[in-house]
């Protein structure tokens, strides 16, 4: 399911700003981890 980051914050009690920071480094660590497995 799909949800905008209006909605993510409203379900969370958090700003939008925040949602978005969180997403990002979640898809940062997420590279990278896939990056480390092609490595092996």
């Amino acid at each position: 399911e799909e949800m905008s980051p209006r909605e993510i914050a409203a379900t969370l009690d958090i700003n939008e700003a925040a949602v978005r920071s969180r997403i990002f480094r979640a898809r940062q660590i997420l590279k990278e981890k896939l990056v480390q497995r092609g490595q092996r």
